[in-house]
């Protein structure tokens, strides 16, 4: 009997649980962790939606080199026709892994080039892309025909 009351005092320390209650809930160890778990994901989903956009407008300047190369091949009779020019800017941007709308076309003076593609299919993170359905990202150039 006496051996039990001791294995008592020790798992209890003596103390009456309010006591104890008390002294856990003024104890500010692991306080950081705490904060850290909260703010954590909002860093997180933040950073993603940042580097998302960033991407898209990375993006959007590579595809727009690629369209006034297109153009200027045009004004340099180097590529001779619209469907020639368009084929040029898709073997370009294959990389992309994207679908492009490309429409270009010739007059007697200018030579002018319109890409779309949507603005979800250039994110590298499938991360809240449903924010930007329906927003499709867009070049437009035109260039004067030299020959």
């Amino acid at each position: 009997m006496e051996q039990g009351v001791t294995n008592m005092k020790d798992k209890h320390d003596g103390k009456p649980a309010t006591a104890k209650l008390r002294r856990f809930r003024r104890s500010e160890d692991g306080t950081f962790t705490v904060e850290a778990v909260i703010w954590f994901p909002i860093f997180f989903i933040l950073l993603a939606i940042i580097m998302n956009i960033t991407m898209v407008f990375y993006t959007e300047s590579q595809i727009m080199r690629v369209v006034q190369d297109a153009n200027r091949a045009v004004s340099l009779n180097l590529i001779e026709n619209e469907d020639d020019a368009e084929t040029f800017i898709q073997e370009q941007l294959a990389y992309l892994d994207a679908p492009f709308t490309v429409e270009t076309t010739i007059t007697s003076t200018l030579v002018t080039t319109v890409l779309t593609t949507p603005a979800t299919e250039l994110m590298p993170f499938n991360f809240m892309t449903s924010a930007f359905n329906g927003i499709n990202v867009g070049a437009r150039a035109q260039h004067i025909i030299e020959y």
